[in-house]
């Protein structure tokens, strides 16, 4: 069971949300004591002010004191009130919007709030019992610090945002990277190992990518070598081969023991059978090499012309295959020597595993078609017959080696490749198509 993927924008802002909230409320607390501190020594250094200046007034004046002192345009509900007391605790003046004074627990010089107002009394120096006691709302502080606060809280919310924004844009564009960087390892195949490309790395991966470059290196030396002891042993064989079958074929020619012949013909059968198995890996070893990779762009016509002009003449009149040659220029990448093992394959194995003529039809331009009769083939025998080394059946003559080559080699050039059986139209036979690709893929 795959266990589920995890999203690493998800991680990252997981991670930031907790310690970022844990912040925002530490930090809002912080403000608002700060700022509530700071407003209400204002407040109190204002309200003492006053106070001062109606005790003064009283003093000197002998008489109640103005009942407004502050600006008639005020809000009322913003206007302070103040009650002048005598030695019995007893109201001798107040203000116009001033209630009964109820403050019990009022000490001269101290500061207590209650009933959304900031109280202070003080009392005079210079008459005997004379207090004064001044109420300020505290709506108006109120609001300074609801202000303030929604202000900070608005700044944490947008910086929050923006870190967000900030972590998502650079997730996104991490993520870019080793999507670049995960296409570029997944191009790597048998014929490109080469490093990964650095421009999509991170310092932090850059370790991990060096490995894997040590690693593709080494696999790129292992196939290498076995391309290479591949190759050599067959070509090795080539020439013993043909000094065996020469041998054979001098043999049998000066021999007049019909039975010795008779062996000497099945040596030289088997000898003819090893050769074409040496030359199918060498084909084979080509194709593993990339002969299809990165060809220039060719007309290949010419070169189709000249491959059915070999396969035409290199059979009797009795079972001169159907050739039909092309029509118009073919500009196609794809190596001439890529095509003559396709088109060589694609014949042979035609011409061995079918009945009466094989017909090789290349008047489609981009296409070719090598069509024979035979039974039809089950979906089994088709996969089976596709596969390397795979026969349609042990006494099968042949090696399983050629429709494993045409297809490593289609896949290199990016030429389609499909087999039917039965032929379209037809309850009996095999069609293989290939299929080139389109002239502005090619150009």
């Amino acid at each position: 069971m795959i266990p589920p993927r995890h999203s690493l924008l998800r991680s990252l802002l997981t991670a930031l949300a907790l310690p970022g909230i844990a912040a925002v409320v530490v930090g809002c607390a912080i403000v608002y004591a700060l700022f509530k501190d700071e407003y209400d020594e204002l407040l109190d250094q204002s309200l003492t002010d006053k106070a001062h200046l109606l005790l003064q007034l009283r003093e000197s004046a002998g008489s109640p004191a103005p009942t407004v002192f502050e600006d008639p345009s005020l809000d009322p509900a913003e206007r302070t009130r103040f009650w002048f007391l005598d030695a019995a605790g007893a109201v001798t003046g107040l203000s116009e919007l001033a209630e009964p004074f109820e403050v019990p627990g009022l000490d001269p010089g101290t500061f207590i709030t209650a009933n959304g107002h900031r109280l202070v009394m003080l009392e005079s120096d210079r008459v005997p019992g004379l207090r004064v006691v001044l109420a300020e709302p505290l709506v108006e502080r109120n609001e300074a610090i609801l202000d303030v606060m929604s202000a900070v809280v608005l700044g944490f919310v947008l910086l929050g945002v923006l870190s967000s924004a900030a972590t998502f844009i650079a997730v996104r564009r991490s993520a870019g990277i080793v999507a670049a960087l995960s296409a570029d390892i997944a191009a790597k195949n048998e014929h490109d190992l080469s490093p990964v490309d650095r421009r999509h790395t991170f310092a932090e991966i850059e370790p991990a990518v060096a490995t894997l470059d040590m690693l593709m290196a080494r696999l790129d030396t292992a196939l290498q070598a076995e391309r290479a002891f591949a190759t050599n042993a067959a070509h090795e064989l080539r020439t013993p081969l043909a000094i065996a079958l020469a041998q054979a074929q001098r043999l049998k020619s000066t021999t007049s023991d019909p039975a010795t012949a008779t062996r000497v013909a099945e040596i030289e059968t088997g000898l003819k059978r090893l050769v074409r198995l040496v030359e199918r890996l060498l084909q084979l070893s080509r194709a593993q090499s990339g002969i299809g990779l990165n060809a220039p762009v060719t007309d290949i016509a010419p070169v189709i012309d000249m491959l059915m002009r070999e396969l035409g003449g290199a059979h009797t009149q009795a079972d001169a295959p159907v050739l039909i040659g092309t029509t118009a220029p073919w500009p196609c990448r794809l190596d001439p020597d890529a095509l003559g093992i396709i088109l060589n394959n694609l014949f042979d194995n035609a011409a061995k595993h079918g009945e009466g003529p094989v017909t090789v039809d290349a008047g489609t331009p981009g296409r070719i078609v090598v069509a024979n009769d035979c039974a039809p083939l089950s979906e089994t025998d088709v996969s089976d017959i596709k596969r390397r080394f795979g026969r349609r059946a042990p006494t099968t003559d042949g090696f399983g080696l050629g429709l494993s080559i045409v297809q490593e080699l289609c896949n290199q050039a990016g030429c389609g490749f499909d087999f039917q059986s039965p032929r379209p139209g037809d309850t009996r036979g095999v069609a293989v198509t290939v299929t080139f690709p389109p002239r502005e893929d090619a150009t």
